[in-house]
């Protein structure tokens, strides 16, 4: 039942989120009293991305106990990303509620975290992480979103895919923005939210997918169950309401003559656009693929002079993304602009046209386009023109032929009529049914395991993301002039802004054939150092670096893959403790950061802190899914967590890293020191070694000990599922298992004040192949992965709670708190 109080009390919220009186449609004040339900089907322009945040973030205050208190809004095209964080941002300066960024400014009621999940490094990416209990909002790309969901986040260094995944499965509330441009991303989002239905979260977490068309069907997968899901669409007193103007405006559809020759097809679109083109006015051109986009501008721009033209799409890094969507979205100047894309605006952005032109397309995608045109009823008589592509070796490219035949087909019938957005989204038009890899229960348990293979081969999650075309690698540019035109030994990972999505095929050709020069480079995934990058390198998500003076890109057409002219890289910024942006910590099996830049800590205290911290994150979080045990499990990880940290090789590497180090065993040291002799030791897999010793009795009695060692050993998302030699360290006399070695002795020491371990010497059989089932390291983490009370989404969410602590404490040494 309708609660007026709700409805004043939201419409109050509104108005102060957008800064003016604002009523909210009728079926948005019903997503705030009744919240977010599974199916938002409704038209282009009906104010779908304020019913998606605002509803939400109003009942985090109003009905908190049934609301997620994370909010993650997937899109499918990147620049939509960046405008949505905009708008999202200012409605919360707008509510007082400050859009921090940064987790030591996370402290109270008033205030909400909002990320752009985009990848790159970046010093204040993981405030969301930090703060797990805090109102989030998470805005990204299918690819960076879905990738984390999946534990392989695309642009995000490996270690850190426990905890993203972790975070993602519990307590959040999925919004699903425009369905029909998610290809095979939908059926896995579907997929997704079955499975935490049926394997159990820490804590509620559930899924909107937002269309004007989708029906509840085609939700259905194996392990996603459709029967109940609830709809909402637009009611009778919305289409009556202000909506009414948006609903009834209309477009006239028209049908450019255009050569089949793909050398002239540019230059005269170019000159039917111009001609139609009206001064004081929005022209948008809407091509499929981003080639013939950068020739139609070009030709435009050979044309005449005076055009007043922007190219958008999607390969270009975000600060000129930024400066060209704020061209794209600003009121047209006295002469008018014209507005050159690709698919990216065809969802999300709130823009219009007097005259809008389209290649033909699915139907689904002309329908959004032609939102573009005429969108809040402005203008008197406008057009949506459209027209073939040009023949080629694929013409409907990057779609099928028969969805492009009988959306041409549509359009044809609709010759000379004015039609409004909801008369095309009735208009009766068969398209065929995607097929896509579907993601299975035995998929996402395969994927909790993140170490690479022998190979060093990832699982490739790119079926179960985007379609294979579309998938893309992230490009930087660097000035290598001083360093002989290749990497420093100390080079910084590339931060956000550096990054330019490119295609697969175009950066496999400048990697390293048979023979040749190479002109992109990767950073190692074992060592940490930075080489050349070979083709089997290139793959979906995959971040590279380039010499600048070998060019690559265009400020105006973005990505250039043929263009010699030298790059201006991204100068990368100082962070407020005179650091540059970029990261050092990367996937590399031996880097441990955290162990270092820190003042000099003492193991014990060490311990001490963590376990502390663990038992505060707990007890702020709702976790109606986890037993009071694991929760007691995560704490006394906590406690354990660096036991590992008293082997001889870590120690003498911390005591030679800074002036005058303290007595007795350490935790942390000030500086980076020397590597250590051991090069890929982990000292987590000490601690676990140690916990498991038959002489070791810290565990007595501990309901929950094969999870205990587990988290332990988890806690930097280094040692998990597999855990085996890398590089030459069987070959090693004597063989090293990640820099451990049969016999190596751990001495006496205290982890707390009321315990005592003697000295311990260490059996690495478990870790070996052919272990017995019972002993076995690989055996006792899949019985954990796969028990009925864990499962693969509440047993990562106990290892975040142990790495999270880890970090805030780490932090707090750091800044001395």
């Amino acid at each position: 039942m309708r609660d007026d109080r709700h409805v004043e009390a939201f419409s109050e919220f509104v108005s102060r989120a957008v800064g003016e009186a604002w009523a909210p449609y009728t079926y948005q004040a019903s997503l705030a009293q009744d919240g977010l339900p599974d199916l938002l089907r409704m038209p282009t322009g009906a104010g779908k991305t304020l019913a998606a945040v605002l509803p939400w973030l109003w009942r985090t205050y109003s009905f908190s106990e049934v609301t997620p208190s994370r909010l993650v809004y997937v899109l499918p095209l990147r620049t939509l990303v960046e405008q949505t964080a905009r708008e999202v941002a200012g409605w919360l300066l707008n509510l007082g509620k400050r859009a921090s960024r940064a987790p030591e400014e996370v402290s109270d009621e008033d205030e909400v975290v909002l990320q752009v999940l985009m990848g790159g490094a970046g010093r204040q990416d993981d405030a969301w992480q930090l703060a797990p209990g805090k109102r989030a909002i998470l805005i990204g790309t299918q690819d960076m979103v879905l990738s984390r969901a999946l534990m392989r986040g695309y642009a995000e260094t490996r270690s850190r895919w426990p905890i993203s995944y972790a975070l993602l499965h519990s307590d959040t509330q999925w919004v699903f923005d425009e369905t029909q441009l998610l290809g095979p991303a939908l059926p896995t989002s579907a997929q997704l939210q079955g499975l935490r239905d049926k394997l159990g979260t820490a804590s509620p977490t559930k899924t909107m997918w937002m269309s004007a068309t989708l029906a509840e069907d085609g939700l259905a997968t194996v392990d996603h169950d459709v029967t109940g899901l609830r709809t909402v669409e637009l009611s009778a007193e919305d289409r009556a309401g202000a909506l009414a103007k948006r609903l009834n405006a209309t477009r006239t559809v028209e049908r450019l003559d255009l050569p089949a020759d793909s050398k002239t097809y540019p230059s005269v679109l170019a000159q039917a656009l111009l001609e139609r083109h009206r001064p004081g006015t929005r022209l948008i051109a809407v091509l499929n693929t981003v080639e013939r986009a950068n020739a139609l501008c070009e030709a435009i721009r050979k044309a005449t002079s005076e055009a007043d033209v922007v190219l958008i799409h999607s390969h270009f890094r975000p600060p000129e993304r930024r400066k060209l969507m704020e061209l794209v979205t600003a009121d047209p100047p006295e002469a008018g602009r014209i507005v050159i894309s690709t698919q990216v605006l065809e969802a999300g952005i709130d823009i219009s046209s007097r005259t809008l032109f389209t290649e033909a397309a699915p139907w689904s995608s002309i329908v959004q386009r032609a939102g573009r045109c005429n969108r809040s009823g402005e203008y008197g008589a406008t057009s949506l023109l459209w027209g073939l592509p040009p023949h080629g070796r694929n013409p409907a490219a990057p779609y099928k032929q028969d969805d492009v035949d009988d959306a041409t087909v549509a359009l044809g019938e609709l010759e000379g009529c004015a039609v409004t957005s909801t008369q095309l989204q009735r208009h009766p038009v068969k398209q065929m049914p995607e097929l896509h890899a579907v993601l299975r229960r035995r998929d996402l348990l395969q994927l909790f395991d993140t170490m690479p293979d022998l190979t060093g081969a990832d699982i490739d999650v790119s079926p179960w993301i985007r379609d294979g075309d579309d998938n893309g690698v992230f490009v930087a540019w660097r000035d290598w002039s001083s360093s002989g035109g290749r990497p420093a030994e100390d080079e910084l990972q590339p931060s956000r802004d550096e990054l330019c999505p490119a295609s697969i095929a175009d950066v496999k050709k400048l990697a390293v054939p048979d023979s040749g020069v190479c002109r992109v480079w990767v950073k190692d995934r074992v060592t940490g150092n930075w080489r050349w990058a070979s083709r089997p390198d290139i793959v979906p998500g995959a971040v590279v670096i380039a010499d600048a003076s070998a060019g690559g890109y265009d400020a105006m057409l973005g990505w250039a893959p043929a263009s010699r002219v030298p790059v201006e890289p991204v100068a990368l910024a100082e962070t407020d403790t005179g650091e540059l942006s970029g990261e050092r910590d990367g996937d590399a099996i031996g880097d441990d950061a955290l162990s270092h830049g820190q003042p000099w800590v003492g193991l014990s205290q060490h311990l001490e802190d963590v376990e502390a911290e663990v038992t505060l994150i707990a007890d702020e979080l709702p976790l109606p899914g986890l037993a009071a045990a694991q929760i007691t499990a995560a704490a006394l990880a906590g406690r354990y967590h660096d036991l590992g940290k008293c082997h001889e090789v870590f120690q003498e590497t911390l005591r030679k890293s800074g002036p005058n180090p303290p007595a007795g065993l350490l935790a942390k040291s000030p500086n980076s020191g020397p590597r250590y002799s051991r090069r890929y030791l982990r000292h987590e897999l000490v601690s676990a070694l140690m916990l498991t010793h038959p002489d070791c009795r810290l565990l007595d009695g501990q309901q929950e000990r094969d999870l205990i060692v587990y988290l332990v050993a988890a806690h930097h998302g280094k040692v998990r599922m597999s855990v085996r030699s890398v590089r030459d360290e069987a070959l090693r006399n004597p063989p090293l298992v990640l820099g451990v070695a049969e016999g190596d002795r751990t001495p006496a020491l205290e982890p707390t004040q009321r315990e005592h371990v003697g000295p311990l010497t260490l059996s690495t059989s478990s870790l070996r192949m052919g272990a017995g089932e019972g002993d076995s390291w690989t055996a006792r983490a899949v019985g954990l992965r796969d028990r009925q009370d864990l499962g693969p989404f509440r047993l990562p969410y106990l290892e975040a709670l142990v790495r999270i602590a880890d970090m805030r404490v780490s932090k707090a040494y750091r800044e001395g708190k």
